[in-house]
């Protein structure tokens, strides 16, 4: 009896999710979506035709729309349940020919046949982010990366197919720009994460540089903790670099928006060691929204070459 209430209790909350914003246009769904969230990046590139941006502001929506289930939801297994809806919905856009009733569902419909998004890149992120609901710790920076891979394919390669690319060698690009906006993102907000009892530092990490996870939770570090951000910043740092010099010649004029991520997130990081690397447990720097346009249009006009 409880479990069928508890059933009841879902389908409920999907048919309330439904109702609500039927009558919504599908693009205007999305602009409002990003507009109460965090996630701007996709208005940071006026410099696109009018599809790929109204495409890049569904997909970012889309991340954001998972997001806030991690998010919100209170009880994992709630949020788990959503998820899987949002799973079943995606899967509908490649499997049914009726029209999806979500405007976000509806929106993203023709992107996907219009720039060939792929269904295992949508199932990537989704997986992502069940990650993030089941799995405590991450063992190494092999499981880290992967993680990191799946949920940055909105920045990497599912913004790629949508800016284009004349060589399969791009996507490789593309798949590590995802990855490594990510891994700074996590990095910026290890302080963060740990008020709220996350930890995304590997395992075998915190026992190379001898750091017990506990110190990190309450944030109180030490010289050894220290010396653990100093090195993984470096890291982060020639990553990027890395990334740059992955993107083929043939594809780097249309891949500027994918440029100015790496532009963004190097200049994150560049103010995390002006502000001192330690000050991350204390409080998350960001980017703020008129530098992230500034280093937009400075990408576009002039590319973007990492220095140091």
């Amino acid at each position: 009896m409880h479990g069928n209430a508890g059933e009841m209790h879902r389908r409920g909350y999907n048919s309330i999710l439904i109702k609500v914003f039927i009558a919504v246009q599908p693009l205007e769904y999305s602009y409002q979506k990003l507009s109460h969230g965090r996630n701007v990046m996709a208005f940071r590139f006026p410099f696109l035709s009018r599809s790929q941006r109204q495409a890049l502001i569904v997909l970012y929506a889309l991340q954001q729309e998972l997001q806030d289930v991690v998010q919100d939801c209170s009880q994992a297994d709630l949020a788990l349940t959503t998820l899987s809806w949002w799973e079943k919905q995606i899967n509908g856009l490649f499997a049914s020919t009726d029209k999806p009733e979500h405007p976000l569902m509806q929106a993203l419909l023709p992107l996907i046949g219009l720039y060939c998004l792929p269904q295992s890149e949508l199932q990537a992120l989704i997986d992502a982010y069940r990650t993030e609901l089941t799995q405590a710790r991450f063992q190494d920076m092999a499981q880290l990366r992967r993680y990191a891979a799946a949920a940055g394919m909105v920045q990497g390669r599912l913004s790629s197919r949508v800016l284009g690319f004349s060589v399969p060698q791009t996507l490789d690009f593309a798949g590590k720009v995802g990855e490594t906006a990510v891994l700074v993102r996590l990095f910026s907000r290890i302080g963060a994460d740990a008020r709220q009892g996350k930890l995304y530092i590997p395992v075998e990490t915190l026992q190379a540089f001898n750091v017990p996870a506990h110190l990190v939770i309450n944030r109180q570090g030490g010289a050894e903790f220290k010396t653990l951000l100093n090195m993984s910043m470096a890291e982060l740092q020639q990553q990027i670099k890395s990334v740059v010099a992955m993107l083929p010649s043939a594809d780097r004029r249309r891949q500027r928006a994918s440029l100015a991520v790496l532009a963004t997130i190097a200049a994150l990081l560049e103010e995390i060691r002006l502000d001192g690397v330690e000050n991350i447990m204390n409080y998350q720097l960001i980017v703020p929204r008129a530098r992230q346009q500034r280093l937009a249009w400075k990408t576009w006009l002039f590319g973007f070459n990492p220095v140091g």
